[in-house]
């Protein structure tokens, strides 16, 4: 799944990118209505913690709380 990826790319150092693939798995775990797509979203959103003060990281909290309601 895209998580993966943006895991990956956290990991790289490229958070913004990451998030913008989030973006995408909010969108699939709503899609799909599963559990563990929103735990994967849940777990690489943890790892965009040391970014949370960016907008790119607001905005995909805003996403997420429009949309999942987490």
């Amino acid at each position: 799944m895209t998580t993966d990826q943006a895991l990956a790319r956290i990991k790289m150092g490229d958070p913004r990118s990451a998030a913008d693939l989030l973006h995408e798995c909010v969108l699939a775990a709503v899609t799909t209505g599963g559990r563990v797509p929103a735990i994967r979203l849940r777990r690489a959103r943890t790892e965009l913690r040391p970014w949370r003060r960016e907008n790119f990281v607001a905005e995909l909290d805003d996403h997420l709380m429009d949309v999942l309601g987490t």
